[in-house]
């Protein structure tokens, strides 16, 4: 029986499309690529998911790397927070889980810096009873680890927890795990899916 459901939040609470991020920054189509390949898909993105490298630590890499200027890179760090909007089907399962009784946890792959950006934007962030955020374990997503500290520091037993997440490895690392888990599309087929689980 399922009695705690365990949200991912980029694609999933919050929309995460890195090609609308870097087409809404700039019309020029080669800082578009640079921004996508250089910056959003570079390992050192996964660094600041890590928690191994801080935002005052890749933002000047990040501008060398593409010959941006800092602030400009600065610039665009804002507006990739600024892009990270709530998606309203998610939100309002988020609202019927609440209305049902169930514990809601969070485990994001995430810097700390946005995370607490959309702590102090979103207050139903408020409503978990406890989450994982990446940077601050340094680990992140598949790796089992992340999620056996989930499960251990809120003394969640596997087969209890409902796991949704955007991407596929991450899913298959949860079920490897006994977490029953769903694979996240936006839209009203994938909510009845994950209802059908409760």
């Amino acid at each position: 029986m399922i009695r705690n459901v365990i949200f991912d939040f980029g694609a999933v609470l919050f929309e995460w499309n890195p090609n609308k991020i870097v087409t809404s920054f700039t019309n020029s189509e080669f800082e578009q690529q640079q921004l996508l390949e250089n910056v959003l898909r570079h390992d050192d993105w996964l660094s600041l998911d890590r928690g191994t490298m801080l935002m005052a630590e890749v933002i000047p890499k990040f501008a060398a790397r593409i010959n941006f200027p800092e602030s400009r890179m600065e610039d665009f760090f804002d507006h990739v927070q600024n892009q990270l909007a709530v998606i309203e089907l998610s939100h309002q399962l988020l609202e019927n889980l609440l209305a049902l009784g169930y514990p809601l946890y969070y485990l994001t792959n995430m810097s700390n810096a946005f995370f607490d950006t959309l702590s102090e934007r979103h207050a139903f962030i408020g409503d978990f009873k406890g989450g994982v955020v990446s940077a601050s374990e340094f680990m992140i997503k598949p790796e089992p680890a992340i999620f056996e500290l989930l499960l251990s520091r809120y003394n969640l037993q596997p087969e209890e927890c409902l796991f949704i997440d955007d991407n596929a490895d991450n899913v298959i690392s949860a079920r490897q795990l006994g977490i029953e888990a769903v694979q996240f599309t936006a839209d009203k087929s994938c909510i009845q899916q994950i209802m059908s689980k409760l």
